[in-house]
């Protein structure tokens, strides 16, 4: 992971990001406050599992397999509802982050369009630009009509576990039986 002034890039973006995230969604109740800096919040294999739950419970396929296309972590199908996890990943924050990235789609399938509203996405958009320049470089390959979606995908997997399994409940609620989406 790169270090920007040796703190945890992800830690820098996650205190950006809980900030400006409750401007954005205001009615979800987010967590207390942003890690300690050099702090890295982590994903457990405990949230990998929750939220391949929620997917499942909400109809979609999750899948791992291998992929033939260079740089591809991951995808989603919006018509057969799958989504897949390539075979590349190194630990498991980087399956959180494909995981997290490609349940974002599933919830703007779920909402029909974006999940943020508009005058947010240009903060959106600085905070990659600034936190993950790498992230925001690769949106540039993608068509217009696309970066939207891709942009908020790419921002919420820098999100913690515990606000990725909230957004996912508020946007995919109706497909979800009631015992999982009432789950912290």
């Amino acid at each position: 992971m790169a270090r920007l002034n040796a703190v945890p890039l992800t830690s820098r973006f996650q205190t950006w990001a809980r900030v400006t995230l409750i401007a954005s969604l205001a009615t979800i109740v987010l967590p207390g406050p942003a890690p300690a800096a050099g702090a890295r919040p982590q994903a457990s294999w405990q949230d990998i599992d929750a939220l391949r739950s929620l997917l499942v419970a909400s109809g979609s396929n999750v899948v791992q397999r291998d992929c033939d296309q260079r740089g591809l972590q991951g995808l989603y199908h919006q018509p057969s509802r799958t989504i897949v996890v390539c075979r590349v990943h190194s630990d498991r924050d980087a399956v959180w982050n494909t995981l997290a990235h490609e349940a974002t789609h599933r919830m703007q399938a779920c909402a029909g369009g974006t999940i943020t509203r508009s005058e947010h996405h240009p903060a959106m958009a600085s905070a990659l630009a600034t936190y993950d320049p790498l992230e925001w470089r690769s949106l540039k390959a993608y068509p217009a009509r696309e970066q939207l979606g891709e942009l908020e995908a790419r921002y919420t997997a820098h999100l913690a576990p515990a606000q990725v399994l909230q957004l996912f409940r508020r946007y995919c609620a109706a497909s979800i039986p009631p015992s999982l989406s009432q789950r912290p």
